[in-house]
C-alpha cells in the first residue's frame, strides 16, 4: 500500500460517512492549521507585537467570553443528557451504534459543536498575550488547549458514536464549574479573596475528572466491548498526560514546601 492508498484508506475509508458534510470535518489540514496559527501567534507574532505596547485591559471582553463557556458548556450537557444519556446511554461498556437515527445523528452534532467550543478556547491564550499575562501561557496550557482540539477532532471523524460521548459530557460539566469560578474572579479584588479558597478546588476537580475518564476508557479493552481501541488508547494516554501535567500544577501552586527541622 503506497502513500496515498494509505491516506484514502485512513482518512476516507475509515472515516464515519455521517460526518463528511460537516465544517473542519472535510479537510485533514483545516485543523492543523488553526493549531499552527494559533501556537505561531502565541509564541512568536503575539509577544512580538506586545513587545512595546501596554497591556491591554480586555476585562469586559473576558466576562462575555466567560459567560459564553457557561452557556455553551451548559447547553452541551443539557444536550447530551436529553440525546438519551444516563437513561438509555448508560456508562457500562455501551454499543457502538453508528446507524442514522435521530438520536445517534444528534450526539454526531453535539460532538461537533464540542470542537467548535474547543476551537473558541484557543481565545483564552490569545488574550494572556494581549494582556501580557505571560506566565499563564505554560506547557500544561499549550498541551492542553492543543491536544484536547485534536482528540476531539478524531473521535468526531472516526467514532462520533455515544460512548465516546461520555468524556465531553463530564469535560463540559466541568467546564461549566470552571468557568463560572473564572466569571466571578473577574469582578475584582473582593470576590477573588471571596473565591481563593476555591481555586485549588478546581484543579483537584479537573485531576479527579481525569481520573474517572481513564476509568471509564479502560472498560472499552474488557471482551464483547465494541468500542473501537486505537481510539481509546490515544484518549487514555492523553488523559494520562493531562494528569500528570495538572498534578504537577498543583504541586508546585497548592503544596507548600515542608519546614526543614533542625
Amino acid at each position: 500500500m503506497d502513500l496515498v492508498e494509505m491516506f484514502d484508506y485512513y482518512w476516507y475509508q475509515k472515516a464515519d460517512p455521517r460526518i463528511s458534510s460537516l465544517p473542519l470535518m472535510q479537510s485533514p489540514i483545516t485543523l492543523p492549521v488553526i493549531l499552527f496559527s494559533y501556537l505561531y501567534f502565541v509564541l512568536k507574532c503575539g509577544p512580538k507585537f506586545m513587545k512595546d505596547r501596554k497591556p491591554y485591559n480586555l476585562k469586559t471582553f473576558i466576562k462575555w467570553y466567560n459567560i459564553f463557556q457557561i452557556i455553551s458548556n451548559a447547553i452541551i450537557v443539557q444536550q447530551f443528557i436529553s440525546a438519551g444519556w444516563f437513561t438509555e446511554i448508560t456508562v457500562f461498556c455501551e454499543p457502538a451504534d453508528y446507524s442514522n437515527t435521530p438520536k445517534n445523528m444528534k450526539i454526531v452534532y453535539i460532538l461537533w459543536f464540542v470542537l467548535i467550543t474547543k476551537i473558541v478556547d484557543l481565545f483564552e491564550t490569545g488574550v494572556f498575550v494581549l494582556r501580557k499575562k505571560n506566565r499563564q501561557i505554560s506547557f500544561l496550557h499549550l498541551y492542553h488547549h492543543v491536544s484536547t482540539p485534536l482528540l476531539v477532532w478524531s473521535v468526531i471523524r472516526y467514532v462520533p458514536v455515544a460512548p465516546a460521548s461520555f468524556p465531553m459530557l463530564v469535560n463540559c460539566a466541568v467546564h461549566v464549574i470552571m468557568y463560572s469560578y473564572y466569571l466571578l474572579s473577574s469582578f475584582g479584588e473582593k470576590w477573588q479573596r471571596i473565591l481563593n479558597p476555591i481555586k485549588p478546588l478546581i484543579t483537584i476537580t479537573q485531576m479527579v475528572q481525569f481520573i474517572v475518564l481513564i476509568a471509564y476508557s479502560i472498560q472499552a479493552f474488557m471482551p464483547n466491548c465494541n468500542q473501537l481501541k486505537p481510539t481509546t488508547v490515544l484518549g487514555i494516554l492523553d488523559l494520562i498526560i493531562n494528569f500528570v501535567l495538572f498534578y504537577s500544577f498543583y504541586k508546585s501552586t497548592y503544596t507548600k514546601p515542608a519546614r526543614k527541622v533542625e
